[in-house]
């Protein structure tokens, strides 16, 4: 079926002097001054739509590949930044700090009786003896609210920062 530039323009949504210029790039079918072949012109528009539309996509995954790394940088910088203010703390620390003051307690705790039983021992009033137990368990206790910022300071790069350093250097 043969049209004319305007209902070609009009049926594939663009301007007659689009309709022109996608014929000159081979895209849409001519039949001679102002007349298309519809099927073919149609057929070869849609392969060209396809074909865009699959490099505009190819594109722009790399653009946000790129955003996405640069977006993983800047947030491994600011937990840097954080970790060396001492507002952060490596898990590792974190766990290795409460795991040694976990078994101090518990030794303090476990070291109360026999703390307490000598100085217990003559006493008969329940309430002086509780008041012991009690100044006992509180001071183990302090031992645990006694945190220090300082225990959790590490002066070692976080994983990859001499890598990206050397990497940086050859780009």
């Amino acid at each position: 079926m043969e049209v004319s530039t305007d209902q070609l323009a009009n049926c594939l949504g663009v301007t007659p002097r689009r309709v022109q210029l996608l014929a000159k790039d081979g895209v849409l079918v001519k039949v001679r001054r102002g007349v298309y072949c519809l099927e073919q012109s149609v057929q070869g528009y849609i392969s060209y739509k396809l074909d865009t539309l699959e490099q505009s996509q190819e594109e722009k995954s790399l653009d946000e590949i790129r955003a996405d790394h640069e977006a993983w940088k800047m947030r491994k910088t600011q937990i840097a930044v954080r970790l060396m203010e001492g507002k952060v703390h490596r898990a590792e620390d974190v766990e290795r700090l409460w795991t040694q003051c976990a078994a101090a307690v518990r030794s303090r705790l476990l070291g109360i009786p026999i703390k307490v039983s000598p100085e217990v021992a003559g006493i008969e009033d329940a309430g002086e003896i509780q008041k012991i137990i009690q100044r006992e368990v509180a001071e183990a206790l302090n031992e645990l609210a006694a945190y220090d910022p300082a225990d959790y300071s590490d002066p070692l790069p976080l994983e990859d920062e001499e890598e990206e350093d050397g990497e940086q250097e050859e780009d």
